[in-house]
């Protein structure tokens, strides 16, 4: 069983950061981990599998202790490498409708795990490629009403389990197609695009340098691990330049690994960057495989 990673998802679906004076905020668990955070499971049509993963409420000064509701729910990346959520089943290659799961809902306290199992049936005349599910765990509000006097905000949050169905045969067919810098209202970003046009997701690990017109070394990241990039689908990842760029010609390099077996794909620009021009168009562009 591939990609089952020890992840403490404290990835929320749904955050709210209340500042409201004169109100208590308060949450009924003090954070919780999935454990695996995800799972890939290779499933042939008519074929039934049960996995499961782990809830852990990890253990706290004061006990805390609260009910938590799952649901089943699909799900998608945009090109901009957000994930967006929809109804269970109502995407497109989604396997929320062979899924069952339990429990439904449980009670958990400070330092107490509780399994949940999953079984997956797929349908026998189900054609190749990756679906996929996820399903969220998240807090119930409290039945009780506030006290006299007493005004109460409930924070919740939603953890997410991510199943992906790969029912063979599949393809991966992923490639870089751009490197470049852009000005965002957060600052300098560099953004890396790359496309899958296989039937199969693939997971990129990506290196990145910039070198100025001296060949001093001005940013590198090593092996980062982007989002994941599904089927017949793009996504732009950005990277985030937090000191800029003073104007000069730079030298950018981005090499991708795509963790499919395949050789690394590697892309080179030189960028003439100037701020105070209101376009940046690379010298040069080179990629390979």
């Amino acid at each position: 069983m591939s990609g089952r990673k020890t992840i403490a998802w404290r990835l929320a679906a749904l955050a709210i950061l209340v500042f409201l004076s004169g109100f208590e905020a308060k949450a009924q668990t003090a954070g919780l981990g999935l454990d695996p955070g995800r799972i890939e499971i290779p499933m042939k049509p008519g074929q039934e599998k049960t996995i499961g993963f782990t809830i852990d409420s990890p253990f706290s000064e004061v006990s805390v202790r609260g009910r938590l509701l799952l649901s089943l729910t699909d799900w998608n990346v945009n090109e901009d490498t957000s994930i967006v959520y929809g109804e269970a089943g109502s995407m497109k290659n989604s396997a929320s409708s062979w899924v069952v799961f339990s429990p439904a809902a449980v009670t958990i306290s400070s330092g107490q795990k509780q399994l949940v199992r999953v079984t997956v049936r797929v349908p026998v005349q189900t054609t190749p490629g990756l679906y996929r599910t996820a399903i969220f765990v998240q807090e119930r509000p409290p039945a009780s009403p506030p006290q006299n006097g007493e005004q109460l905000v409930y924070i919740r949050f939603r953890y997410v389990f991510f199943l992906y169905v790969i029912v063979p045969p599949v393809s991966v067919q992923p490639e870089v197609t751009d490197l470049k810098l852009i000005t965002a209202p957060d600052g300098l970003r560099l953004v890396c695009e790359m496309t899958n046009q296989g039937s199969r997701h693939v997971r990129p690990l990506i290196s990145i340098s910039i070198h100025n017109s001296h060949k001093d070394e001005i940013k590198l990241v090593r092996n980062y691990e982007a989002t994941v990039l599904l089927p017949f689908s793009t996504i732009r990842e950005a990277f985030h330049l937090n000191e800029g760029l003073t104007p000069d010609m730079y030298e950018i390099s981005a090499q991708v690994d795509f963790q499919d077996d395949g050789p690394l794909h590697s892309i080179h620009r030189t960028v003439d960057w100037n701020p105070l021009r209101e376009t940046h168009a690379p010298e040069k562009t080179t990629a390979e495989d």
